[in-house]
């Protein structure tokens, strides 16, 4: 498999294990708790304050560390969930933001993964394939990932569904390979989509429609964009068998995928002519 590239951004890149800042804060904490520490045990604190005050204080600064990181980490999931609301609507660029928000406010390796890993999808989503596959890349080198099992098994079909886009099929075969074996016995999670597009593409559209019709139910899960892709790939199918015979089946397909959107398609066709002629053929471009 081809090597990922990262991100420029450092807030988008895997989470630091020793930063800078984690360093001074780090060294403040431990020395006031050194000094404390020797403080108490000398009795200096509890004769001084006594243990009416003393007892109560310790219990406020406690409280109050507690607050600062509860406040911290819903600060995060709140952006994070405002995210999740925006790609479930279909506004993936406004998503996109909020997602790179909660990177900024990861305070955790795993957070700022899964916040960037869903950027990712967003950037996908809009066709931003190299900007796509730096965030994955983010993601998967951070090995965060493998604490978030289900992101982890559906990573390498988007990976995929990238590379086959940037015409590297060689990558996206294997990519897909590795989405197998993370999968193991559980069905493949956005597997579908890219590997229909590459038995299209590999003149087999037989197979194509065999594995449309085996995994419905996989197909029927996926929304927006990947859906109305999916519906484009089986009309291509039908028509690469035979459009003649499966005319209706192929108007039908076409029928499904409206109202086209902007992007929807350019994103496969790039740099797939045949694809691409079908599309104009068929009057999608105007359609969009």
């Amino acid at each position: 498999m081809n090597e990922l590239p990262l991100p420029r951004e450092s807030h988008l890149k895997p989470f630091p294990l020793l930063s800078v800042q984690r360093a001074i804060a780090w060294a403040v904490w431990v020395g006031v708790f050194l000094v404390s520490y020797n403080h108490v045990s000398r009795g200096g604190a509890r004769e001084a304050l006594g243990p009416r005050v003393f007892i109560p204080l310790l219990v406020t600064v406690f409280l109050g560390l507690f607050a600062f990181f509860y406040w911290r980490i819903r600060r995060w999931a709140g952006t994070y969930h405002q995210g999740v609301s925006f790609f479930s609507a279909g506004d993936e660029q406004e998503a996109s933001h909020r997602f790179e928000e909660a990177a900024r406010r990861a305070t955790q390796g795993v957070q700022r993964a899964v916040s960037v890993a869903m950027m990712g999808q967003c950037q996908l989503a809009l066709g931003d394939t190299g900007r796509a596959l730096e965030l994955f890349g983010s993601a998967e080198r951070s090995g965060k990932l493998r604490s978030v099992p289900a992101m982890h098994r559906w990573i390498p079909g988007l990976i995929a569904t990238a590379r086959l886009a940037q015409g590297d099929l060689a990558s996206a075969h294997a990519w897909l390979e590795e989405g197998r074996k993370r999968s193991g016995a559980l069905p493949p999670i956005y597997a579908l989509l890219p590997e229909v597009a590459l038995l299209c593409r590999e003149g087999n559209p037989a197979a194509a429609m065999t594995a449309l019709d085996a995994r419905a139910g996989e197909a029927d899960a996926l929304v927006g964009r990947d859906a109305r892709r999916l519906k484009l790939l089986r009309a291509f199918a039908l028509d690469a068998l035979d459009p003649v015979r499966h005319a209706a089946a192929i108007d039908a397909a076409l029928a499904s995928l409206q109202p086209v959107r902007p992007g929807d398609f350019e994103f496969l066709s790039a740099r797939w002519p045949e694809l691409q002629a079908f599309i104009e053929r068929r009057g999608l471009l105007r359609a969009a």
